[in-house]
């Protein structure tokens, strides 16, 4: 009779040049620490947190964010996931231009060995608008320890209304390199994004970044 499955309890540190969410930067371009939990149930259940901070140009240490995640994974066959689950996004005044914003998102996703997709949806996005998220990310082995990393997404708004407050739809993408040093990572990644109408409230918009990280997982 196969043992049941254990819990599992794992974490992150990470260090990265920029810090960069669906293509727009969160920390200004300045470097960023990130501080990674979660829990895995042998349920299925799961939980997150992840916190960052930034070293600014006056070298003070700024917050930028508060992610928390929970959600249900289901192994099916031939090593196919689904997932579903709920985020909460809590940023600060300095990284979504000069005003501190919350949101929520759930989502549904699949994962394979190579593949993952999801699909978000926000009612409140960054207190703007309700908006869809859908993307898609890749991992493809190189050579040993060494893989490729890719991912494309799309936001796209759930209604229109002029003015300031208003996303258009828009593309980000990243492309990278990760290469697995035991239990620390190097990941070297070219990231961007295609703005649609109304820009991100940081002004980086259509802006490309090539983004240098360390990661130490535990």
């Amino acid at each position: 009779m196969p043992s049941p499955a254990a819990a599992q309890a794992s974490g992150a540190i990470s260090i990265f040049s920029d810090d960069r969410f669906r293509g727009y930067s969160l920390s200004d371009g300045y470097p960023v620490g990130i501080f990674d939990l979660s829990y895995d149930a042998p349920s299925g259940l799961y939980g997150a947190v992840s916190g960052s901070m930034a070293a600014t140009h006056s070298r003070h240490i700024e917050p930028i964010g508060l992610i928390l995640n929970a959600g249900y994974a289901k192994r099916q066959s031939h090593g196919i996931s689904l997932d579903v689950g709920v985020v909460q996004s809590i940023y600060s005044s300095y990284s979504i231009g000069g005003h501190s914003r919350s949101y929520t998102e759930v989502y549904a996703g699949v994962a394979g060995k190579r593949l993952s997709a999801r699909l978000y949806g926000s009612p409140n996005y960054l207190r703007r608008s309700g908006t869809f998220y859908g993307e898609i990310d890749g991992n493809v082995p190189l050579v040993e320890k060494l893989r490729l990393s890719g991912h494309v997404g799309m936001l796209v708004p759930l209604h229109s209304n002029p003015g300031p407050a208003t996303y258009g739809r828009e593309v980000d993408w990243r492309v990278g390199l990760v290469r697995q040093f035991g239990k620390v990572s190097a990941q070297a990644a070219w990231t961007g994004v295609r703005p649609g109408r109304v820009a991100h409230p940081n002004n980086d918009a259509g802006r490309t970044a090539f983004v240098l990280g360390l990661t130490y997982g535990f």
